[in-house]
This record gives structure tokens, C-alpha cells and sequence, in this order.
């Protein structure tokens, strides 16, 4: 069994903040979360239970002082901890252990909010488990669906997380290279090299918005990927996390609704990208009924389960209104074109993305650093320039394309992009 290596994203974040740099390396903003979100978790953290969320959602100040004897400009001079202390009840249940598998408020939302999207309603009782952001619900799927010395197919360039989380199960990476094809500005499906892996595997890991292209896979694309799982009886693990960043035409499909997929698709999702909230880890798995029993005794034994309070946060993160969720790419298409010019007056090619946050820029073409290998590369930004990606070799594991790329991610703030910007600037 391979090693699992230290993620080269995080150390990459790492040496942003030693020297310095803006860091575009990690997919991690600078903003605000999702205030909602964040008030619905303070609202359950303090309130512990279900009626003390309720009256933190609607108190008002006049009401909080009345609590509190003594003249309102005493009031008005104390720490806004002491005067909320008086809310915290004397039972408590969000603060406490909870269903392992997900609370069956959040198990519901998760359903509704599928169904709200993509037409299909998973049974919250039987097919949803709630984990501990995508990542463990990756390692949990993987866990109870393969076995040691099963294929995995995986498309290069890929997220690092899923080639280090076969190796520590013992599977067998099956890469299938996207190719970038600068005239028509897409990254192309070997339809091909995809059909003669799928002899060879057990699954198949799909990442759709694609980290770290944007690539977008399409209705043809993935009714071709049905076809394969079918006729080869292969699982279909999807990584959907950047559903709603979509720019231009471009839709998301959820592959468990192609024809003849829902039982034999695997959908992993969270809150991560969709509110800002990375390190609050709450993410789910959409499994067939047989397979959950054995996912959610996985996932039990890894993690037991994802913090209560935040679930209830992540609850009503997912009733919000279509109108949120329908607006969150407006932002990022700015950020973007912002980062896509700069680099391209720069020298960089840069086929921009159809999806998520990230840049995968050929660099060979800048002056400054087409001698470099790309960690030399990214050191040199960093070091001189402070500005932090992430070498392009970092994803793949096969061939030697990824020698020709960096990945900047576009999802801080506005004026960070600028700053970042303006630094890069110094390399015409």
C-alpha cells in the first residue's frame, strides 16, 4: 500500500503566509460565511435546544434587556456575552451527540433541496447520511463500496484528496487524462481511454464542476458515463460540491437522475463552497438504500458524526430561497475575468472555466518562468512576486502535462484578486 502523501494545496497555503504572499493556492476564501448560516449556528450553539434557537432567531434587543434588572445604560456598557448568557437553557440538546447519520431535520432539507434542484427526491431515512464535510464522506463511500485491489477510475488533473484516499484503501488509481484543447477552450473526454479503463475498475470518481479545469461535464458526456457503468456494472462516486458556480449556459446535472443511474450512483456534497464555510465540515452522501447501512456504520466508526449545531445551521443554509443559490456565481464571473485578463496580459494561456473557482494556467508561454518546473514556478511567484498557486504536477499522477501548469484559485475577496493582480503584474 502507497503512503499518503502531505497535501501540497495546504503547504502551499503554508508558504503564502511565510512569505507573505496573497494566497490563490488553497480553495478558501477570505469572506464572510453566509450570514444566515452563521446566525442559525449561534443560534443553536446558545439556545441548545429547539425553542431556545427559536427565540434567539426573533429576540430583540428591548426584549434582551428586559431580561436583565439594573438601568438600560448599564446594560447598554456589558459585554454582549454576559447579557446573552442569561439565554442558554438548562437542557441543552444541539450542544450533545445527535443521530450519527445526520439529524432528521438537516437528512429532510437535504432531500427537499435535491428534489428542489435536480427533480429527485432521495428517502432521508434510507439514503442520506450526514458527515463530516466531503472529504469523509469520500473516505466513507470508498471504505464500504470497494475493496482492497479494486479500480478506481480518476480523471487527471484531479483533487489530491482522491488518488492519497485509494491509496490508503488499498485500491488501484485508474487515470484518465482531460486534455485542454486552446481552440475551442475546453478540456476534452477521451471517450476512448475512458472505455478501456472501465474494464478494469470497480468505480469511477466523477468531480463535476471540475476541480481544478472548471470543466462542466455535459449531458452527452455523461450519459456516455452511464453507459459505461452500466454495461461494466461500475459505481459512480460524484463530487458535487461546486454545483452552483456555473458560468455562462452551463448547467449542472446531477448524474444519480441519468437514466439507469440512481442505483448505482453515489453523490457527495456540503456546504463548504455553496455559504463560505469550509471549516465547518458538514457534507452528506446520497447513496442506494442497500448501501447506507454499511456508509453510516463507517462513517460512525471514523468520525461518529458532524457537530449538531452546525447541522442545524447547514438545515437552514438549505431552505434558503432559489433566488441565493441562483445568484452565487454573479461574484465569482468577476473574479474570474479579473484574474483570466491579468494572467493572459501576463502571457499565461488560460482556458477560462465553465464551473467552480479555479484557473489551470499553462505557463510555459510567460518569459519569466518557461524554463521553470512548476514548483520552481510557483516558488519564484511566491518569493518575488507574493502571490501563492499550486504546481500543476500536484494533479496529476501519469504523463508529464501537468508540467506546462499552475492552478490559481479566484474565490478570495475582490480587492485581494486586485492586490494579487497588480503583484503579478511585475512579470510583463
Amino acid at each position: 500500500m502507497n503512503t499518503p502523501k502531505e497535501s501540497v494545496i495546504r503547504k502551499m497555503t503554508r508558504l503564502a503566509i511565510q512569505h507573505n504572499a496573497v494566497n490563490l493556492s488553497q480553495g478558501i476564501t477570505d469572506e464572510a460565511v453566509v450570514y444566515d448560516l452563521a446566525w442559525a449556528g449561534i443560534s443553536a450553539i446558545l439556545g441548545g435546544s429547539d425553542e431556545g434557537a427559536k427565540k434567539l432567531q426573533t429576540l430583540t434587543l428591548s426584549e434582551l434587556l428586559n431580561i436583565h434588572p439594573g438601568e438600560i445604560e448599564t446594560h447598554l456598557n456589558t459585554p454582549l456575552k454576559d447579557l446573552l448568557a442569561v439565554l442558554q437553557p438548562e437542557r441543552d440538546r444541539y450542544n450533545q451527540y445527535s443521530f450519527p447519520f445526520g439529524l432528521p431535520e438537516l437528512r429532510t432539507a437535504i432531500a427537499d433541496y435535491t428534489n428542489r434542484f435536480y427533480n429527485f427526491h432521495p428517502d432521508p431515512d434510507t439514503q442520506i447520511t450526514v458527515t463530516a464535510g466531503s472529504t469523509e464522506a469520500l473516505s466513507s463511500t470508498l471504505r464500504a463500496i470497494c475493496n482492497p485491489g479494486d479500480g478506481l477510475i480518476i480523471f487527471q488533473p484531479f483533487h489530491e484528496m482522491y488518488p492519497n484516499q485509494a491509496n490508503i484503501f488499498g485500491l488501484k488509481p485508474i487515470y484518465v487524462t482531460l486534455n485542454e484543447n486552446p481552440e475551442t477552450q475546453q478540456w476534452d473526454l477521451n471517450k476512448e481511454e475512458l472505455s478501456n479503463a472501465a474494464q478494469n475498475a470497480r468505480a469511477i470518481i466523477l468531480n463535476t464542476p471540475h476541480n481544478p479545469t472548471g470543466k462542466v461535464f455535459s449531458e452527452p458526456e455523461l450519459a456516455f458515463i452511464a453507459d459505461l457503468c452500466q454495461k461494466h456494472n461500475l459505481y459512480l462516486i460524484t463530487d458535487e460540491i461546486y454545483e452552483h458556480i456555473l458560468y455562462g449556459d452551463h448547467t449542472h446535472i446531477c448524474p444519480a437522475t441519468v437514466p439507469g443511474m440512481a442505483d448505482r450512483t453515489f453523490v457527495i456534497n456540503s456546504i463548504s463552497k455553496t455559504a463560505n464555510a469550509s471549516g465547518w465540515r458538514i457534507g452528506w452522501i446520497i447513496s442506494p438504500p442497500q448501501y447506507t447501512p454499511q456508509i453510516r456504520a463507517i462513517h460512525d466508526t471514523l468520525v461518529v458524526q458532524a457537530p449538531t449545531p452546525l447541522q442545524k445551521g447547514a438545515e437552514h443554509l438549505l431552505k434558503m430561497p432559489d433566488a441565493f443559490f441562483k445568484n452565487i456565481h454573479v461574484l465569482f464571473q468577476q473574479k474570474r475575468d479579473l484574474l483570466v485578463n491579468v494572467l493572459r496580459e501576463i502571457g499565461f494561456q488560460v482556458t477560462p472555466p465553465d464551473g467552480a473557482y479555479y484557473l489551470f494556467a499553462h505557463y510555459r508561454t510567460v518569459p519569466a518562468l518557461t524554463q521553470m518546473n512548476p514548483t520552481d514556478a510557483s516558488m519564484y511567484l511566491i518569493e518575488k512576486l507574493g502571490v501563492a498557486p499550486v504546481p500543476g504536477d500536484n494533479f496529476y499522477q501519469q504523463g508529464n502535462n501537468g508540467d506546462n501548469y499552475l492552478r490559481f484559485s479566484f474565490c478570495r475577496r475582490l480587492d485581494t484578486l486586485s492586490e494579487a493582480a497588480t503583484r503579478l503584474a511585475k512579470l510583463t
